[in-house]
């Protein structure tokens, strides 16, 4: 199986990523699995915080992807997938059997290659040109690992704030803004790189084009909404939220700080007036 590094992308401590967060011991498989499929700066975080504070939803945190795996592989002394998913059931299954678990794309498929890597032959193919039966290889991971799984799919309108929102992030470091929690020195300046910013658009098509054929092959209706819906009104789909996964609970205050400021605005107000311009003829 594949060993487990660090890497230099690594994202800043989290708190709820620390073992004071974990529960009690977990033994055996949980009961249900809450699956928090999406892609990054979609508000994720913000529904995962709500999802985990109102109590019995598990504590949906992205456990497979590179940013926060080393950091678990190292603490419960797990160096591979398998190793690693008996730990994160062991430690992150709540008292009431549920474990929370967020997904971005790049996991699902990481995991199934780690079990098979003849499907590496699938990497970067658009959604539209994979045949089905890849989803069905990939939906017996799923099985495999999340059992009785409830899938909540959150996506983003705005693609292009979402994909501003990502390249300040990698930039400067500031993944969240949690006052207490966080360190929110003032960032260093971003490079605007508008063909990046068009490739992390695509990538997020992409990404939920996967999500979407993988749902259809596992017959199987998320609930679907997205970060604007969220933002807008967060009470209320919150509230939704919980009553589909079976909590009464109510929503809380969230913690976390909105990160869109002036600096965003500004690239991207700079994109949408670059890319009006006409381009200039060379002959």
């Amino acid at each position: 199986m594949t060993q487990i590094s660090d890497r230099a992308s690594a994202v800043a401590p989290y708190d709820l990523a620390s073992a004071a967060h974990d529960y009690p011991d977990w033994d055996g498989p949980p009961l249900r699995t809450v699956l928090l499929c999406t892609h990054p700066r979609s508000g994720s975080t913000l529904l995962g915080e709500a999802l985990y504070f109102a109590g019995g939803l598990g504590c949906p945190l992205e456990y497979f992807h590179a940013g926060f795996r080393p950091s678990f592989a190292r603490r419960w002394d797990a160096p591979d997938f398998d190793s690693l998913s008996a730990a994160i059931r062991r430690h992150r299954t709540a008292p009431d059997g549920t474990l929370g678990v967020k997904l971005f794309w790049r996991d699902i498929e990481e995991i199934a290659r780690d079990a098979d890597p003849e499907l590496e032959r699938f990497a970067n193919v658009p959604p539209s040109d994979v045949p089905a039966d890849y989803y069905g290889v990939l939906a017996g991971h799923v099985a495999r690992l999340f059992p009785n799984p409830a899938f909540v799919h959150l996506w983003r309108e705005d693609k292009l704030r979402q994909a501003v929102s990502a390249v300040l992030a990698i930039e400067t470091g500031r993944w969240r803004s949690i006052p207490g929690a966080t360190q929110d020195d003032a960032p260093a300046a971003a490079p605007f790189d508008i063909e990046r910013i068009e490739r992390i658009m695509s990538y997020s098509d992409f990404c939920h084009g996967h999500f979407r054929n993988l749902f259809a092959a596992m017959a199987v209706r998320p609930l679907s909404l997205t970060y604007e819906a969220l933002t807008a009104d967060y009470a209320a789909t919150v509230c939704a939220v919980l009553r589909h996964l079976g909590s009464d609970a109510e929503p809380q205050t969230p913690r976390m700080r909105r990160q869109a400021d002036g600096a965003s605005e500004a690239m991207v107000l700079r994109y949408l007036r670059e890319r009006a311009m006409p381009v200039r003829s060379t002959g």
